[in-house]
């Protein structure tokens, strides 16, 4: 039986760090990479905690004959640059790991995955947009189907989703309550042709309806670039350049605020004495900035837990589709001015 004095020496790192990412502890400060190396290297040697072994021991449970499979609309290296998907994943996987489920990873390569890899699955989690004709093949192969982060098929199949709309409507309502009027927009764009869609475009677009309702939109600092670190960085260098700016921004993700917080700490502007920000997501390293950055929750591990349990239910032999909305939270913390009116 594997140990984690094992996984250590595979992975490089210590024995309290591979503990704690074992234990899925989300105050440890550590890169998506290695994380994912640790995870995976666990999974090569069949690792189990100590309190999952205590538990199959008393159960005497035998070990499940059930196959799930992952089907991500990103490939590898594009998920190593994205927590919010790296959660979901870890969240499938952590779930499966208690109920001794094997897990199938596909992930997309220019636009397209190994088909084979659908067959002899006992069901299917779809992480992410899929278009209408990867759809058909996922149909073509599988009945037993759960989407993650998109609801493309209601009613026939089940799916796990936010409510993006929702989501930036009360961070603007939070904003506004604190006597912000002057809201900028830092946002992403990824358009997805074969998807007919764009990522992004569902926050930008609620931004820009829920402001215009109460009269506040102004569309001269809304920027929109990619969903990352980078991109945040020269949105905020190009805002800089204005001669009025905005009390606050509103960032579409936790990478896009970080960045923006770089150009503002090179430019000598303190934040929120001078501007605030709010990002999106609260990935792990929201809170080791400086300060700590005021942002969303989305529960993606728990979307990635709910994923499985549902395509359980199906295998039990449930017939109706589920779709399940998982909510938000506004996390507090100190780049957001909180006495702006005086």
């Amino acid at each position: 039986m594997a140990t984690i004095k094992e996984i250590a020496e595979r992975s490089g790192v210590s024995l309290a760090t591979v503990s704690r990412v074992l234990n899925y502890d989300k105050t440890l400060s550590i890169s998506s990479k290695k994380r994912k190396l640790i995870l995976e290297i666990a999974e090569e040697l069949e690792y189990e905690t100590p309190r999952n072994r205590k538990k199959n021991k008393n159960s005497k449970k035998k070990k499940s004959n059930i196959t799930l499979g992952i089907l991500h609309f990103l490939s590898i290296e594009s998920e190593l640059d994205d927590p919010y998907y790296i959660a979901i994943r870890l969240g499938i996987e952590k779930i499966c790991l208690d109920h001794s489920i094997k897990v199938v990873k596909i992930y997309k390569k220019d636009n397209t995955f190994e088909e084979s890899l659908l067959d002899n699955l006992d069901g299917l989690i779809v992480v992410g947009k899929f278009s209408m004709d990867h759809q058909r093949i996922i149909r073509n192969h599988l009945e037993r189907v759960v989407y993650v982060d998109s609801s493309p098929i209601e009613g026939d199949y089940d799916s796990v989703v936010i409510d993006a709309e929702w989501t930036v409507k009360n961070v603007l309502r939070y904003l506004i309550d604190l006597g912000y009027k002057k809201i900028g927009y830092l946002g992403g764009y990824e358009e997805l042709a074969e998807y007919n869609t764009n990522l992004g475009e569902t926050r930008k677009k609620a931004f820009h309806d829920y402001l215009t309702e109460q009269s506040l939109y102004e569309p001269k600092w809304v920027f929109v670039g990619k969903f990352s670190y980078d991109s945040g960085y020269e949105m905020m260098k190009t805002a800089l350049d204005m001669s009025e700016l905005p009390e606050v921004f509103f960032a579409a993700n936790d990478n896009i605020a970080i960045g923006a917080m770089k150009a503002l700490y090179e430019q000598g502007i303190k934040v929120p004495d001078e501007i605030s920000i709010i990002g999106l997501n609260d990935i792990p390293t929201a809170q080791y900035t400086t300060p700590p950055l005021s942002t969303v929750k989305i529960y993606s591990e728990f979307m990635g837990e709910c994923a499985v349990e549902l395509l359980l239910e199906q295998i039990a032999g449930r017939k109706l589709s589920k779709k399940l909305t998982i909510p938000t939270k506004i996390i507090k913390r100190n780049t957001i001015k909180l006495d702006i009116r005086n």
